[in-house]
């Protein structure tokens, strides 16, 4: 293995958002009254909105990079700034995530959400990499990077 992948979250509002204007897109495509290419030029972004993902590729030799996706289709890369971390640590916390974007802040800017994370740590710097509901994938995503980089891993949901 070179590479560990880790897919980034997108808020719960803005899942429920882009899926709504995806249906309302979808039903526009084919019963709207406009002409056919703007219809399906809004089907297509909101296609392309719903599909947008991105995630962090961790490399053996440490030259990360952040990654722009639409249906794990890479559209973009960037290098991914971090220091080599001491240790990865899981563990269950209350998290925040927010909807900045566009409409969505009209329907609240932040939410909370119980998750399982991974994170790197150096001294007392973090860097969350992974958040699930699901503590085996947490525990799996953990033990790839820790192949990956040689790493221990304290899981503080033992204690």
């Amino acid at each position: 293995m070179s590479y560990v992948i880790c897919k980034q979250d997108r808020a719960i509002k803005g899942r429920i958002l882009i899926t709504i204007v995806l249906v309302f897109s979808s039903a526009m495509l084919f019963l709207g009254p406009e002409p056919f290419y703007t219809r399906l030029l809004f089907f297509i972004g909101s296609l392309f909105v719903f599909g947008f993902t991105t995630s962090y590729k961790i490399n053996k030799d440490f030259n990360n990079e952040k990654l722009f996706s639409v249906f794990s289709l890479v559209l973009f890369r960037s290098k991914l700034e971090m220091e080599f971390p001491d240790y990865i640590s899981v563990f269950s916390g209350s998290f925040s995530l927010d909807n900045e974007w566009g409409a969505v802040s009209a329907i609240g800017t932040k939410e909370r959400h119980d998750k399982l994370v991974v994170r790197f740590f150096t001294d007392n710097r973090k860097v969350t990499l992974y958040k699930t509901d699901n503590y085996q994938k947490a525990l799996k995503k953990a033990q790839e990077l820790s192949e990956l980089l040689d790493l221990e891993i304290h899981d503080a949901t033992k204690q």
